[in-house]
């Protein structure tokens, strides 16, 4: 495992893209209490080498006037350098531009009162997560829930604003659900949600579950009245509470954080399920007491950027990542 290590350091872009290419032992699969079948990198296979957390150096801040708890990255389609975010539940239904440096972008004119673009008809119950679908839209989940007793679970879409110009921009509402919730709300506590990610032309969904240290990977069905119903596809032990998820922007990798690691995946040619690849991963620890990460997105194809509620940004290059399975 030392040896990967010190190869895929070694490795620049070039490399490390082939790598990827090359690369393609799938991970084993089993049942689960779920009745799913589960995507198991269990405890005793990861290595010391990989065992070992990474300490993390902040790169930057964000104003915390402007994102209280930063909670979703989304890096822009259209604006190089230029990141998505926005804070959870008790905020304004506004998103905010920053770099990774944590300044902030604004519209031109906004002045020192600017308090981030708002979605105009959108509410913020408790949003958790953002990313762009397959058309550009930049997509909100509304999908904050700790208890799984919220029956107003959404997704607002708008399309992604100008951060040099747009002040607001018209947002519409997906109603969402879970196929499998039978009881509302859920003793175990299963049905809390902080990541999406858009893949093979449809919306996945990461659970975050407060029962154990799984996640239930789901995929959005649109239903005619206009609502979507996300239905089980695969479970995975994700060792930890998974607080969001982000594709690379070449569409080949899957980034997934927990609050003490990160896990990534090569994404598969061929097959419905995202999380069937190779798969890499590392433990991390952050100098901040308290810290919760709850924000990741690619700022190119070798590097990740993290966010923390509590304000610190870190990045992660790839390479520093360990094969697991």
């Amino acid at each position: 495992m030392q040896g990967f290590r010190r190869g895929i350091c070694w490795m620049g872009r070039t490399a490390l893209a082939g790598w990827l290419a090359l690369v393609a032992c799938g991970c084993p699969e089993q049942r689960t209490a779920d009745g799913l079948a589960g995507i198991g990198v269990p405890m005793e296979n990861l290595s010391t080498s990989t065992a070992e957390r990474l300490t993390m150096t902040p790169v930057g801040l964000l104003d915390r006037r402007l994102v209280p708890e930063c909670s979703g990255f989304a890096a822009s389609r259209l604006y190089p350098g230029v990141v998505w975010t926005h804070s959870d539940s008790g905020n304004n239904a506004v998103v905010v531009a920053l770099r990774a440096d944590g300044s902030v972008v604004q519209p031109a004119g906004a002045g020192a009162g600017f308090a981030g673009v708002q979605l105009q008809g959108a509410k913020n119950t408790d949003w958790e997560a953002v990313a762009f679908d397959g058309k550009g839209n930049l997509t909100v989940a509304d999908m904050g829930n700790n208890r799984s007793h919220r029956r107003d679970l959404s997704l607002w879409i708008c399309p992604e604003p100008d951060p040099y110009r747009d002040m607001r921009v018209a947002a519409t509402k997906m109603p969402v659900r879970y196929a499998d919730q039978q009881e509302v709300p859920d003793g175990k506590r299963r049905f809390d949600c902080e990541a999406i990610f858009w893949w093979r032309s449809e919306w996945h969904a990461l659970t975050k579950r407060h029962s154990d240290t799984g996640a239930v990977l789901y995929r959005l069905e649109r239903q005619q009245d206009g609502s979507g119903l996300f239905k089980p596809v695969v479970s995975f032990d994700s060792q930890g509470l998974v607080t969001d998820a982000a594709v690379s922007p070449d569409g080949r990798m899957l980034a997934v954080l927990t609050y003490h690691s990160v896990w990534l995946f090569l994404l598969p040619e061929v097959g419905d399920n995202p999380l069937a690849g190779s798969v890499l991963h590392r433990w991390l620890a952050f100098p901040v007491e308290g810290s919760q990460v709850e924000a990741i997105t690619f700022l190119d194809a070798e590097r990740l950027l993290i966010g923390a509620e509590q304000g610190q940004l870190y990045t992660l290059e790839i390479s520093r990542l360990e094969k697991v399975r």
